[in-house]
């Protein structure tokens, strides 16, 4: 019994000195060392390429820019009392921005009214309405630039 008590600890006290599994090996095999360096750049290439087909745009605290609307581009210009201009292909805006909303007066020729937008998203987008004699007509606009 002695002796296979010895044989065991022998055993033992060399299982235990090689680290005690094999799985330590694969992790510092040069294979799993390669794999880890080359998923990397694979990764970072995916996020450059995400970066460049993400269209995003940036917040701003006001509607100063240019717009691609239903009425057509639409340039807002807004000064330091909040009073907002615009111009579109068929006329002109003049208005007040209060927080998110911008009320206004339009002029198309000989026409003019009323109309509102409601901007979102940290002026990236609005929804609105004018008013042309008793019609409402609904504006949708997305900020194409910043000015």
């Amino acid at each position: 019994m002695r002796i296979t008590a010895a044989i065991f600890i022998a055993l033992l006290a060399t299982f235990v000195s090689c680290g005690g599994d094999s799985e330590s090996e694969t992790v510092d095999s040069p294979s799993t060392v390669d794999t880890a360096i080359t998923e990397e750049p694979v990764i970072t290439d995916v996020s450059e390429q995400l970066q460049e087909t993400v269209e995003t745009v940036p917040v701003t605290a006001d509607p100063a820019g240019l717009w691609d609307t239903t009425m057509g581009q639409l340039e807002l210009a807004v000064d330091d009392s909040d009073n907002v201009t615009g111009e579109y292909p068929l006329g002109s805006i003049e208005g007040t921005l209060t927080g998110n909303i911008l009320e206004f007066t339009y002029y198309e020729g000989s026409l003019s009214g009323e109309g509102t937008f409601t901007f979102e998203d940290g002026f990236s987008s609005f929804t609105g309405v004018q008013d042309i004699s008793g019609t409402e007509f609904v504006w949708d606009g997305i900020r194409l630039q910043i000015i």
